[in-house]
């Protein structure tokens, strides 16, 4: 999975949202109103909101009216917000987590929180649906004793709409901070550049720097994660230490042997799937593409994709199509600041045969069922028979999005108009059926060499049982299935579930089996039956980590001695970390594990990113735990 500003096409966006299964360009950014995840991690801003001013007709916005510069103005219209119903609670203990705190006010104290935000330590803001609600939460939490704080709770304003209230410093001629930082560097660099250079810029940032110097500069960084877990270690684990100082005389300061960082095998086109947004073009026009900045930095503005050197020409060629179709739809883009307009995204996978599939996203409004069935002809029509069958589309699918935000859990189910529902990928010599929204690697070629890396880190036999933890469609496990006794998989989507028993069937293989659920809830019922055999991990999970619970789970099963991590972020994951490698305690019961070795592997050329592949190992213990 990859980082921040490529995992949403709000390309400016530093949010992160939890696995959207993948390391995907996607245009649902996580800063539009109302689109705040139901418990989300400490960030600099204050809680987000929910819906700006409407606007009914199909042009531009005017964002000269006193409405469209009133940051509350989303109060007063007919949407439900929980902005309305907000508190803010004080005091709390240094240190707690956010599953602890919900816990506390769901479990304990039998609150109804709809949503919960800490801009700095100390402080949350939390939301509910109703005053009843809000007025039993200020009760029971106001003096609450918690892990020693009396907290204190009160009634808390809306927070404004960060594109408004952006608009609206613009207006009265004060820039932003970070305007002000970045006016002098590079304003009169991209005042210079076109749209799409721009797009370029955001989305491929490194587009111009040679890639031999973006690997120095990724192996750079992955240098200074394993100094900081290297100092982390010394400062929390003390029976460490003499391992700690052997390990970082020999390794330059760094807990382990860091290998040199291996390249992608393709450093253009190699994306196989993004998500684009329909929006305006910066004349107002219709376009479809990737925004230029963000919601809360005042930008809605869509720019065409089509100097992104990150992706394949099929997948612009069906983007350049879609734009097309819109011009002429009866039907207007979907608008995020005023939630109104219909056409809202569109999805391209691609893969190294000729196989397209496009998912195009569309808000319902108050349309009829007829006009709606009416536009999902006419896209049809387009792509099969029209104008759009020359791009290729061979699988089309239709979903309605009816929620403020994409992936916000209102959607409907996918329909499938055209084509196969499925298209497939070759992978390591091994056939792979791939679903609308079920994960896989999105740098087939670099995801080879990840896997190969995986394999032979992972030093099974013939006698081992590899649990693939966060497994997607299974690609991982499947590739490792002919050298081990079983391959066992666990990921909570279902339809990557489905994917990855029918690939198994693809290739042949008997010896393996899938298991849908969150794997703090399904890793330990397995490892129960495992005791006793050769057990190897691989967890490649979303870029937060592994939840606790399925890290005490492996360190509880004494047979688990070895466990291969790959990390999209190793600095989200560096409790994860931590805790493989923190002293027997009453939440951590099993032997810590040791990090022997890691390397870099690059799957995000012209990016900033990469994944980290981390060894562990602990010694064999005879105790079951």
């Amino acid at each position: 999975m990859e980082s921040a500003n490529i995992d949403h096409m709000d390309v400016n966006s530093a949010n992160h949202g939890s696995r959207n299964l993948e390391h995907e360009c996607t245009t649902n950014a996580t800063d539009e109103p109302g689109n705040v995840p139901e418990i989300t991690q400490p960030s600099d801003a204050a809680a987000n909101v929910d819906n700006p001013p409407e606007q009914h007709d199909n042009e531009a916005v005017d964002t000269s009216t006193s409405e469209q510069l009133d940051p509350y103005f989303y109060l007063k219209r007919s949407e439900f917000t929980s902005e309305i119903f907000k508190i803010e609670v004080r005091n709390l203990p240094k240190f707690f987590g956010f599953g602890q705190f919900k816990k506390r006010l769901t479990n304990t104290l039998n609150l109804k929180p709809k949503k919960m935000k800490s801009p700095y330590a100390g402080m949350a803001f939390v939301t509910f649906s109703c005053e009843e609600d809000r007025a039993a939460a200020l009760e029971a939490l106001d003096g609450h004793m918690w892990k020693g704080k009396a907290l204190t709770a009160k009634k808390a304003n809306p927070a404004a709409d960060p594109l408004v209230k952006s608009r609206q410093t613009l207006e009265d001629g004060e820039p932003s901070s970070k305007k002000i930082k970045l006016d002098n560097v590079e304003d009169s660099q991209d005042s210079e550049m076109t749209v799409p250079e721009r797009i370029r810029k955001a989305v491929t940032p490194l587009w111009d720097v040679p890639y031999e110097d973006q690997l120095k500069n990724k192996q750079s960084d992955m240098i200074d994660v394993l100094k900081k877990l290297a100092k982390q270690l010394e400062r929390t684990c003390d029976d460490l230490d003499s391992w700690l100082r052997n390990q970082r005389k020999q390794f330059d300061g760094l807990c382990c042997e860091l290998q040199p960082i291996q390249p992608s095998p393709a450093t253009e086109h190699y994306r196989n799937k993004c998500e684009f947004t329909a929006g305006r073009g910066e004349t107002q026009s219709r376009s479809v593409g990737f925004r230029l900045g963000s919601y809360k930095d005042g930008s809605c503005t869509v720019g065409p994709p089509s100097e992104c050197s990150n992706l394949p020409q099929s997948m612009k060629d069906v983007v350049k199509s879609f734009d097309d179709f819109l011009q002429k739809s009866s039907c207007d883009i979907y608008n995020a600041e005023t939630q109104t307009g219909n056409w809202r995204q569109l999805t391209v996978r691609t893969c190294r045969g000729k196989d397209v599939m496009a998912l195009v996203g569309f808000h319902p409004q108050d349309l009829s069922e007829g006009t709606i069935n009416k536009e999902k002809q006419s896209l049809n029509e387009y792509y099969s028979t029209g104008p759009g069958k020359d791009v290729g589309v061979t699988s089309l699918y239709f979903q309605l999005q009816k929620g403020r935000a994409v992936g916000g859990g209102d959607e409907y189910p996918l329909e499938h108009l055209h084509g196969e529902k499925y298209i497939h990928e070759d992978l390591l010599g091994m056939r792979f059926r791939i679903s609308p929204d079920a994960f896989f690697q999105i740098n087939t070629a670099a995801a080879e060499v990840l896997y190969r890396t995986v394999s032979e880190w992972s030093g099974v036999t013939t006698d081992t049982t590899v649990l693939d933890v966060c497994c997607g469609t299974g690609t991982i496990g499947l590739t490792m299935a002919k050298h081990v006794h079983k391959v066992i998989g666990v990921e909570m989507v279902e339809q990557a579930i489905e994917d990855a028993k029918v690939n198994a069937q693809i290739n042949g293989l008997t010896n393996v089996e899938f298991h849908c659920g969150k794997a703090e809830d399904v890793v330990p019922d397995l490892m129960s039956r495992l005791y006793g055999k050769d057990v190897v991990a691989v967890v490649d999970p979303p870029r937060a980590g592994l939840h606790p619970r399925v890290i005490q789970t492996l360190r509880k099963c004494a047979n688990v001695r070895r466990l291969v991590y790959v990390s999209c972020n190793p600095q989200m994951a560096t409790n994860n970390f931590m805790d493989l490698m923190r002293p027997r305690s009453k939440r951590l019961k099993g032997d810590p594990f040791k990090p022997v070795k890691a390397v870099p592997v690059d799957l995000f050329p012209s990016t900033k990113h990469c994944e980290l592949v981390i060894l562990f190992e602990r010694e064999a213990s005879s105790e079951k735990e």
